[in-house]
C-alpha cells in the first residue's frame, strides 16, 4: 500500500519519515521530490572490480551547471536526507527528467526500511544533458511492509555526498555464507549432516543459539591426494583381512586423520563468517560440534562417536577444534562404528557446526517414548552445569519424568517437558534432545529421531516357540528368560565350559534347550510339530522342566511335554506373551558313576540305582581304581575293578581324560555321569572342598534391553576412560590423547585376545567404550546415565546392559534384562 501525499505530509509530521529538508511544496499525488545535490563522483580506473576498493574522481556542479556526457556512468547525491524506520521507499526520475533521455538509477529503486541519509542516484544519460544543483531530479515513494520489520543496519547508512560501490566490503560476506550456511538458511542434509538441518527447521520455532556449519564438502576438499589415497588403501586393508589387523591398520587410519589441516584459502572467509554471525566481543566462547551426514538417522544415530570441542575462544581455537572434529571421523569409535553397519569408505561424511556457547545453570537431555510401556512419558536426565559429561557417561545424572515434573507445576524441567514434546509433535516422531537453562530461558541444543527404547515389549501377535541350544550357543540379545534367568545363569554359567570341554574330550552329554514360547505358540500346529523335532534329538526319551526358581526338575516323557508345559505355564491359545522354559535331557542310563583323580590315578564309584542316589548316599557304591593313569590300565596291580563294572570298562579312557582335563581347568573335582546305551554322559561337576554361590543382581537399573552370557572382565581404567569420553568435548593436549589412544587399543587388544566375547564391568558407561560394541556380550556398570551415548549406541546394537551398584560377580555372568547372574566357587 503506497503512501499518498498527504499521509506522507502527516507521517513526516509525526516523525515517521525522514525527509530533511522538508519542504510542502515538493510533495506530489503519493511522492516527495528530491533535488539534485552538488558534487559528482566518476569512476577513474578502466576496469572496476567487486573485489576491491575502486578509484574515482569528485567534480563540484558549478552554478551554471554540468555537461553529462552520453555513455558514461555519474553517482550523484539527494539534497535530502531521506528514509523511514516504518516504511519501505523506493525511487524513481521525475517523467520530465526522463523525457530528456536520463536515467537517474540504472536498477537500485528500492531501499531499506530503517536507512536514513543522502541517497546516491546512477545518472546516466543518452543525449549530453546540462544539470544543475537543486534540480528536481526525482521523487520518494513509502510504501507499508507487511510482517516484521528488520531495520538495515548496512555500510551505507548516513551516507552523504555520492558514495561509490562498497560491493567489496560485502564481496567475502556473501561467499562466506554460501560456504558456511548459517541456521536461516536452507540447507541440504547431504551437505550439513540431520544434526545441522534439525537445527536450522527448529530454530524458527525454538530458541536455538546462533550457529553457522563447515559443510562437509570442506573436509572431502581438505584432503590431499596423498591422504585420500592413503586413507582408501587402509580401509581396503580391514575389508580384506575382516579386521584381523584392526590395532595395526586404526593406527595407519588415525595417524592421517590427525593430519588434516582446514586449507589457508577458507581462513579469511572462516573469519568473515564468524564476525558476521557472532560479532566480535571479546569474551564469545564457541561450541564445535561435529554433524556427520549419517548421525541422527531414523534408525542409528552414531550417539557421541564424533568429537565436540567446547568453550573455543579465538579464531586459532575455531581452526583447531575444527580440525579435532575432522580428526574424530578417523578416531576409533567412528571407525569401529562404520565397519560395524560394513561401511569401508575412506571418503570423509562430517560437517562441523560453530556455535554460540551457552553457559547453563542446568542442562541434560529428554527422551519421549523411550518407555514403549508408556510412549506419552517424557523421560529426563540433568545436571548442574554443562551436559557434556552426562552425555560422555562420565558422571551420574538425576533422573526424573514427566509425571513427577507434573506434581510440581513450577518445575524448571516443566519447560524441558514442553520442548520435547512440542519437537515431537512437529517432527512426527519421538526424539531424543538435548537441552540447556541459562538465566535467558531454555535453549535447544540438538534434537535427533528417538532409534531404541529402553524396554522391549513382552508380547508377540505370531505364534513363538523358538529353542536355542543352551550350553554350546549364545541367546540372541532379544530372548526374553522372564522367570528363568536366575536357573539357566546357575546352568550356563557353571556348565557351557565344561560340555565344550566334554566334546572336545569325546565324552557324551544330553542335550538342553532354553525355549521361548507364548501361548499362541503351544496351541500351534507348526510351531509345536518344529519344537518337537527338536526335542526329539536329544539323548533320551525324557526330559526335566524349569519354568523358574519355585517351579523346576519336573521330569515329563518328551511326548508329553509341550502339553504339559502349556498346563504348567498358564498358557491359553490366545496369549501373547512371551516366557521361557528351560528343557534338559533326562539321562536315567544303567549306570550312574563318580569319577576323580587320586594322586596319578583315577577313582571311579557307580551303581545301578542311579546317579541321583550316588549323590545323595542313598545308594552304596561300587568302585574302580587306577592307580597310575600312565602305564597301561590293563598291566597286572593297576587295576582294580569291582563285580558289575564290566560296561564300563572299555570306557575308562574317555572318563580319565576328561576327568584329568576338568581337574587341570579347576583345580580337584569330582564328575559326574550317566552311562546310557552302553555310553557315558557327562552331566555335571563339583569342585571338591568347595560350594557353588549364585550371585545375583539387586537394585539393578535397565539400560540396555536383552540377554547375553560370557566371562565378566572388570576394567580397572577408569582414569583412562573417563579422559578419553570427554577429551572430545574439552581441548586436550596432544601427548595426553596419543596415551589416552594407547591405553583404549590396550583394552581393545585384551577383548580381542580373548577366546569368546565377555562381560565388560566397569564403572560407568563411558562414551569411550563403544569401540568395544561387536567385540563384547554385554554390560555391567556400577551406575550412570541411561541417556548418555554409550547406553543410546548399546540399544542401537542390541548390547544387553545394567546398572548394578556393588556387583560382586565374577567369573561366568548371565544378563537377562534388569538381572544379572554369576556362579562362583567358594573356597
Amino acid at each position: 500500500m503506497i503512501l499518498t501525499g498527504s499521509e506522507i505530509e502527516k507521517e513526516w509530521a509525526q516523525g515517521r519519515i525522514t525527509i530533511d529538508p522538508f519542504i510542502p511544496e515538493q510533495v506530489n499525488p503519493n511522492s516527495y521530490n528530491f533535488r539534485l545535490g552538488r558534487t559528482l563522483r566518476v569512476y577513474s580506473g578502466e576496469t572496476l572490480s567487486p573485489r576491491t576498493p575502486n578509484e574515482f574522481v569528485e567534480i563540484e556542479i558549478p552554478d551554471d551547471g554540468y555537461v553529462l556526457e552520453p555513455g558514461k556512468l555519474y553517482l550523484a547525491h539527494t539534497i535530502e536526507v531521506l528514509g523511514s524506520d516504518h516504511y519501505a521507499p523506493t525511487f524513481a526520475a521525475r517523467s520530465s527528467v526522463a523525457r530528456l533521455g536520463m536515467f537517474i538509477n540504472l536498477s537500485a529503486s528500492l531501499g531499506d526500511i530503517g536507512y536514513k541519509g543522502q541517497w546516491t542516484l546512477q545518472l546516466y544519460t543518452l543525449n549530453r544533458v546540462r544539470v544543475y544543483t537543486g534540480l528536481n531530479i526525482g521523487q520518494m515513494m513509502w510504501w507499508k511492509p507487511q510482517g516484521d520489520v528488520d531495520l538495515y543496519r548496512g555500510k551505507y547508512q548516513g551516507a552523504t555526498g555520492p558514495r561509490s560501490s562498497d560491493i567489496y566490503v560485502d564481496y567475502d560476506k556473501q561467499f562466506a555464507r554460501q560456504r558456511f550456511p548459517g541456521l536461516g538458511a536452507s540447507v541440504s542434509v547431504a551437505d550439513v549432516g540431520p544434526k545441522f538441518a534439525a537445527l536450522a527447521a527448529s530454530s524458527r520455532e525454538f530458541s536455538v543459539p546462533q550457529a553457522f556449519c563447515v559443510r562437509a564438502g570442506e573436509f572431502v576438499d581438505a584432503l590431499s591426494a596423498e591422504q585420500t589415497a592413503a586413507l582408501t588403501d587402509a580401509f581396503a586393508d580391514l575389508r580384506a583381512t575382516v579386521g584381523a589387523f584392526y590395532t595395526e591398520s586404526l593406527e595407519r587410519i588415525q595417524s592421517i586423520g590427525a593430519q588434516i589441516r582446514l586449507p589457508e584459502s577458507a581462513h579469511s572467509l572462516l573469519r568473515v563468517r564468524l564476525k558476521e554471525v557472532f560479532g566480535d566481543r571479546s569474551d564469545l566462547r564457541f561450541a564445535v560440534r561435529s554433524s556427520g551426514l549419517d548421525e541422527d538417522a531414523d534408525a542409528s544415530s552414531l550417539a557421541g562417536v564424533h568429537h565436540s570441542v567446547l568453550n573455543v575462544s579465538t579464531f586459532a581455537g575455531v581452526v583447531a577444534a575444527i580440525e579435532q572434529c575432522w580428526a574424530s571421523y578417523y578416531d576409533a569409535p567412528a571407525v569401529a562404528a562404520r565397519l560395524r553397519a560394513g561401511n569401508y569408505d575412506a571418503t570423509p561424511r562430517l560437517a562441523v557446526i560453530v556455535q554460540s556457547m551457552v553457559r547453563p545453570v542446568i542442562a541434560g537431555v529428554a527422551f519421549t517414548g523411550l518407555e514403549a510401556a508408556d510412549p506419552e512419558r517424557v523421560v529426563i536426565e540433568h545436571v548442574e552445569g554443562l551436559a557434556d559429561q552426562l552425555v560422555a557417561g562420565v558422571v551420574a545424572p538425576v533422573r526424573t519424568t514427566s509425571d513427577e515434573v507434573a506434581t510440581t507445576p513450577d518445575s524448571p524441567l516443566a519447560a524441558v517437558v514442553a520442548l520435547a514434546r512440542a519437537l515431537r509433535d512437529r517432527c512426527g516422531h519421538h526424539v531424543d534432545v538435548e537441552w540447556a537453562a541459562d538465566d535467558s530461558g531454555l535453549h535447544l541444543i540438538q534434537v535427533r529421531p528417538l532409534t531404541a527404547t529402553i524396554d522391549r515389549a513382552r508380547a508377540a501377535a505370531e505364534p513363538v516357540g523358538e529353542a536355542v541350544p543352551m550350553y554350546v550357543e549364545e541367546l540372541p540379545p532379544t530372548f526374553h528368560l522372564g522367570d528363568v534367568a536366575r536357573v539357566y545363569g546357575s546352568y550356563v554359567a557353571k556348565r557351557s565350559s565344561a560340555y565344550r570341554l566334554a566334546a572336545a574330550n569325546g565324552a557324551g552329554t544330553g542335550s538342553a534347550w532354553v525355549v521361548q514360547f507364548n501361548g499362541r505358540g503351544l496351541h500351534d500346529e507348526a510351531t509345536v510339530a518344529r519344537l518337537r523335532n527338536v526335542l526329539e534329538t536329544g539323548a533320551a526319551p525324557e526330559c526335566v522342566l524349569d519354568l523358574g526358581d519355585q517351579l523346576r526338575q519336573i521330569v515329563l516323557p518328551k511326548k508329553d511335554v509341550l502339553v504339559r508345559l502349556a498346563e504348567l505355564a498358564g498358557a491359553r491359545p490366545g496369549d501373547t506373551e512371551l516366557r521361557a522354559v528351560i528343557i534338559r535331557d533326562y539321562l536315567r542310563g544303567e549306570l550312574g558313576m563318580i569319577s576323580r583323580n587320586s594322586g596319578p590315578g583315577l577313582v571311579v564309584e557307580f551303581t545301578a540305582d542311579g546317579l541321583m542316589a550316588l549323590n545323595r548316599g542313598t545308594a552304596g557304591g561300587e568302585t574302580i581304581v587306577i592307580t597310575d593313569l600312565e602305564r597301561p590300565f590293563d598291566e597286572p596291580g593297576n587295576l582294580t575293578a569291582a563285580p558289575g563294572a564290566e560296561p564300563l570298562l572299555a570306557h575308562l579312557r574317555t572318563l580319565a581324560r576328561l576327568t584329568g582335563a576338568m581337574s587341570a581347568q579347576h583345580g580337584p573335582v569330582t564328575l559326574e555321569w550317566v552311562l546310557s546305551a552302553g555310553r557315558p554322559y557327562f552331566v555335571d561337576y563339583s569342585v571338591r572342598g568347595a560350594d557353588e554361590l549364585v550371585v545375583s543382581s539387586e537394585g539393578a537399573v535397565l539400560i540396555s534391553p536383552g540377554t547375553a552370557r560370557g566371562t565378566l572382565l572388570r576394567l580397572e581404567e577408569d582414569e583412562l576412560l573417563s579422559r578419553m569420553s570427554i577429551g572430545p568435548a574439552i581441548s586436550i593436549e596432544a601427548s595426553t590423547s596419543e596415551a589416552a589412544r594407547d591405553g583404549l587399543a590396550m583394552i581393545l587388544d585384551k577383548v580381542l585376545s580373548l577366546p569368546e566375547r565377555p562381560i565388560i564391568h566397569a564403572a560407568l558407561p563411558y562414551a569411550a567404550l563403544s569401540v568395544l560394541i561387536g567385540h563384547v556380550a554385554g554390560f555391567v556398570f556400577e551406575r550412570g546415565s541411561t541417556l548418555g551415548h554409550l547406553p543410546i549406541l548399546l540399544r542401537e546394537s542390541g548390547v544387553p546392559a545394567v546398572a548394578v551398584p556393588g556387583f560382586a560377580g565374577n567369573g561366568e555372568v548371565i544378563i537377562s534384562d534388569a538381572s544379572v547372574i554369576s556362579v562362583q566357587r567358594q573356597p
